[in-house]
């Protein structure tokens, strides 16, 4: 027999409470604890060796290797992030901020696998099928092999996907279904678990992908939180300013691939279109007579790309000089104000500084550390860099350049684009010996002059 037990959930953190209260102790948020039903047993018996049974163990040698065939979207940058397609009876969650364009994205995938006779359910929570044929009319997309549901209900979700038995099967959203047997409001953690995981069971069953899509809080996480994200096989967030033409999704987890690849789209009229040259994407067009900007690599997943860090360093009208940084980390922007003004002599802290990474990209990385010092070093003295150059390079606090990863693959993005003279760590220059010869390396912050030689 099994009882209803009442627990006070924090919807932020999903901390369990006994009684609720108006400020959660974990994580500080108010009016977030709400209280939430869940069913339990009423009378539960320890359990004797003699009635347990468990499937005997084997050596991981003597396990036989699963080939996915994977389901092509016709999309090959969504490809690339997935790790080379769908995988059959995978639950792939993709989360963004409202107004994105999530619901364009998964329509856009339906056209690609309709296109191939792939029969697809798109269920639709928060619109109308009234609402979503116009935006299918808006997208040019008439095809027999989509199918729309309206339907909010779990159980009958998982009923009619095993009746129906699609390709792929679309949730929009996870917030908005609820499952019948539970009294809770639908977006509640426990409904939001119940529900998931009744999608999750439902895909490994019949061997078919299902695609569901999360809000974010307003820290940029996915809503529930980290419920989802722990029962799913595949994360991806789906990333870009609302004024921007471009779209970026991002592979946060991928049980079946790598993990940190990207798909850059372009939003237009009809949809979203996938971008494929994107060499000069996140760079500016006209890159002669700049001050305070060089060029550098990143790495996203397995693949590297090119970008356009730009520095502004004014003298400041306030008593306490300000540091501000767009697209990077504002305290790595701190750190190498305070390491050139140490072992260079330039007055920063007189100085207001601002860092910019062009094309809207959010990076966190270190080997970005030497295009920060270039950039401001540019814009303090005035004076361009040599040539067409791009550095590489990760600046520690006592002012030494510390090697970073993957300098081949940096390299030869750079290159793709006709960047030639390239400086990079000391500490990099065997590996990087055959990748060109005006490839030169920098030891020290104090060797920066070579740059502006």
């Amino acid at each position: 027999m099994k009882k209803k037990t009442k627990n006070f959930i924090c919807q932020e953190c999903g901390t369990v409470f006994s009684r609720w209260a108006g400020k959660c102790s974990s994580c500080g948020t108010w009016s977030s604890i709400i209280e939430e039903v869940s069913s339990s047993d009423r009378f539960s018996k320890p359990l004797s060796s003699q009635s347990l049974s468990y499937a005997k163990p084997v050596s991981i040698q003597e396990v036989e290797q699963e080939e996915y065939k994977r389901i092509k979207t016709g999309l090959s940058e969504l490809d690339l992030v997935l790790g080379g397609g769908i995988v059959p009876g995978s639950l792939v969650l993709i989360g963004g901020e409202p107004g994105v364009g999530k619901s364009t994205l998964i329509l856009e995938i339906s056209r690609k696998l309709a296109e191939k006779n792939h029969r697809v359910i798109y269920v639709s929570g928060e619109e109308s099928p009234s609402q979503i044929s116009l935006r299918a009319r808006r997208m040019k997309i008439k095809s027999e092999h989509i199918l729309i549901s309206g339907e909010s209900y779990v159980e009958n979700i998982s009923a009619m996907i095993l009746q129906e038995k699609p390709s792929l099967v679309f949730v929009d959203s996870i917030q908005t279904i609820h499952k019948e047997s539970l009294m809770n409001q639908a977006g509640t953690i426990t409904q939001l678990r119940e529900c998931t995981q009744e999608l999750l069971e439902t895909a490994k069953k019949i061997n078919i992908p299902i695609f569901i899509i999360g809000h974010i809080t307003k820290e940029g996480n996915i809503a529930g939180p980290k419920v989802l994200e722990h029962l799913v096989d595949t994360v991806l967030y789906f990333e870009g300013d609302k004024l921007n033409y471009y779209r970026i999704l991002r592979a946060a987890k991928n049980r079946f691939g790598a993990v940190g690849d990207i798909a850059v789209f372009e939003m237009y009229s009809e949809g979203l279109r996938e971008v494929i040259d994107r060499n000069l994407l996140f760079i500016s067009r006209n890159r002669e007579e700049k001050t305070g900007s060089v060029l550098s690599a990143i790495m996203e997943g397995s693949r590297a790309l090119t970008v356009e860090v730009q520095a502004l360093v004014s003298r400041t009208s306030f008593s306490q000089a300000r540091r501000m940084a767009e697209g990077l980390d504002n305290r790595r922007l701190v750190l190498m104000a305070a390491v050139i003004e140490k072992y260079l002599d330039m007055r920063m802290i007189e100085c207001d500084i601002f860092s910019n990474l062009t094309g809207g990209l959010n990076v966190d990385e270190p080997a970005l550390d030497l295009a920060i010092c270039v950039s401001i070093i540019s814009s303090y003295l005035d004076k361009e860099p040599r040539g067409e150059l791009a550095v590489i390079g990760e600046v520690g606090l006592s002012g030494e350049i510390r090697p970073v990863s993957h300098i081949n693959t940096r390299i030869k993005e750079l290159q793709s684009i006709g960047i030639e003279k390239i400086l990079i760590p000391e500490g990099n220059i065997t590996e990087a010996s055959s990748a060109g010869k005006e490839i030169s390396g920098i030891r020290h912050i104090r060797e920066i002059e070579k740059v502006f030689a």
